[in-house]
């Protein structure tokens, strides 16, 4: 009885484990990030485990808001084509870690980054001969504070490359002294050498701040590259 008993648990070891019923791959676009107020798309493919797409089935968006503490929670449910493929579009207003679920199956995908950063405007003004302000305004959810510094770059007109000209802080904007919800500026004095003959091209940049833009990336230390 005994060596019959271990035969039995030795050949159930041996079974393999049942394979996942679905399988669901994500891209986010654009991949690079959108500003504030832009959409963005969430698109994959639901997919049997041996390749084979699953049509007609229900799957749902997932999302969590950056710091990504919370959990996730579904806002968006679509069915899959005859493709097996489905997708989502949604104007976030942060960084947000996104995933799909297909809940038929009880599966999920990777989770995946959408990157938001501030909605910019950069504009110059001539201040006197040879002297221009830059400005750069943000636009972003009301909650945001940002507080790092904005950088310009200024180059002769026609150059690859522009040196970096100011560093300036970047500050809440007041209307009658008080603060407007969501609207950042920034501004500099630059003086244009006077053998560029009134020509030249600008550029700014803002690192990641505040939960908005892709922390990989940074400003150049030295010279913008157009």
């Amino acid at each position: 009885m005994f060596r019959s008993f271990l035969i039995a648990l030795l050949a159930l070891a041996l079974v393999p484990a049942a394979a996942s019923a679905a399988v669901i791959g994500i891209e986010v676009t654009p991949k690079g990030g959108a500003d504030f107020g832009e959409i963005q798309s969430v698109t994959g493919k639901l997919t049997g485990p041996y390749g084979a797409p699953l049509v007609g089935r229900q799957v749902e968006l997932e999302i969590r808001r950056y710091p990504y503490k919370k959990r996730f929670r579904s806002v968006a449910k679509a069915q899959t084509g005859l493709d097996g493929r489905f997708g989502f579009e949604r104007a976030f207003d942060r960084n947000h870690e996104v995933r799909v679920v297909a809940p038929e199956f009880g599966d999920r995908s990777a989770a995946d980054h959408v990157f938001v950063f501030p909605r910019t405007n950069l504009t110059f003004q001539l201040v006197r001969r040879n002297v221009i302000r830059l400005v750069q305004g943000y636009r972003t959810p009301k909650g945001v504070r940002l507080t790092a510094p904005t950088l310009f770059y200024v180059g002769r007109a026609g150059k690859p490359k522009a040196p970096l000209a100011a560093k300036a802080k970047t500050r809440p904007v007041r209307r009658k002294g008080k603060r407007v919800k969501g609207r950042f500026r920034a501004s500099a004095l630059i003086r244009i050498p006077k053998a560029w003959k009134g020509h030249f091209r600008y550029a700014s940049c803002f690192p990641y701040n505040g939960g908005m833009g892709d922390p990989r990336l940074g400003c150049p230390k030295r010279k913008y590259k157009f």
